[in-house]
């Protein structure tokens, strides 16, 4: 008997444990409070930050939730990691010369899903201070998250470059997902085309000429500062003594970005654009630019050219981070 009690005991111990312990811990991730659909908005800083504040605009970079909340795909380029084709002194490396032109035209990583720690804490693509969700307004959240959902569906589908020269002209995104050379859109404007190609045409900005000259001014001033910090000392003393006697290795590094920038002409290192620029109207749209006319903005402007009939998005909300965390499932 005494046998017997003792498997009986064990077998109820075995058989309690495992109903006891038949769930798992599962790990939620960092998330923001966005919905599938919602366009994600960054501040920044650094030189389109700062030619981007010239047109009245606080955020710099923008994105879209692919799901609710987890992971945002956006359209970015990393500038340090664009070759750079130096000068020599005596078989020395000194200065830049230029920046690879094709990588400079073409941008990568180009259109890239993160998920929220990765995108604010590691890469730093977006920068929690000041960020916020744009996103339907309560009245139509029902009715407009359908498309909004067709959106993201087709945001997870678009691949392409960063094109710098997309804040001239963003008419330069196709419907598809591998790389083009010469074709991809910024920020803002991958999110245009994510609306666009699911059935909604937001509307464009347009910016006069006179407004084009005062950002390239700013950001050749922006890029010349750069590549002197960059440079260092010896490199700047190098930059200096260059021009006395012609276009120092600052200048023409400014001038290939604005070159690009307003032309596409990412091989041209010389003042083309100084001449050019005060006549040309950009098309195209910064990510204060998918805010209502009637927004105003923590810079107190309202830089906006969305209606409510060019928008899904009626709304703005601060953004909230909230971090990863355990729970336990059945």
């Amino acid at each position: 008997m005494r046998l017997t009690t003792k498997v009986v005991t064990v077998m109820l111990v075995l058989l309690f444990s495992t109903a006891l312990f038949a769930g798992q811990w599962v790990y939620k991730p960092m998330s923001i409070n966005a919905k599938k659909g919602d366009v994600v908005l960054s501040g920044g800083e650094g030189f389109i930050h700062d030619m981007l504040a010239l047109l009245g605009c606080y955020w710099s970079h923008s994105g879209m939730a692919v799901d609710d909340g987890a992971n945002i795909r956006h359209n970015t380029m990393y500038v340090s990691e664009i070759p750079i084709e130096y000068n020599y002194f005596l078989w020395i490396k000194t200065t830049p010369k230029r920046l690879n032109p094709t990588r400079l035209s073409n941008g990568l990583p180009g259109i890239l899903t993160e998920d929220i720690d990765t995108t604010y804490n590691v890469t730093k693509n977006f920068n929690a201070a000041g960020g916020a969700i744009l996103k339907p307004a309560a009245a139509n959240e029902a009715a407009y998250r359908g498309p909004l959902n067709a959106a993201a569906d087709v945001m997870n589908y678009l691949k392409g470059y960063y094109r710098v020269n997309a804040y001239m002209n963003m008419y330069q995104l196709d419907y598809v997902n591998y790389f083009i050379t010469g074709r991809g859109n910024h920020c803002s404007g991958t999110n245009w085309y994510a609306n666009y190609y699911s059935g909604k045409a937001m509307n464009v900005a347009s910016i006069p000429p006179s407004l084009v000259a005062t950002c390239s001014n700013s950001l050749y001033t922006s890029v010349v500062n750069m590549v002197r910090d960059d440079a260092g000392g010896f490199g700047a003393f190098i930059i200096d003594i260059e021009g006395l006697f012609g276009t120092g290795a600052d200048e023409k590094v400014a001038n290939q970005i604005v070159n690009t920038f307003a032309f596409d002409r990412s091989t041209d290192t010389s003042s083309y654009w100084r001449s050019r620029v005060g006549s040309l109207t950009a098309v195209a749209n910064a990510p204060d630019h998918l805010l209502l006319q009637s927004y105003t903005n923590p810079s107190s402007r309202n830089p906006g050219v969305q209606t409510a009939s060019s928008s899904y998005y009626g709304q703005v909300d601060p953004l909230v981070i909230t971090a990863g965390y355990y729970y336990w499932v059945d």
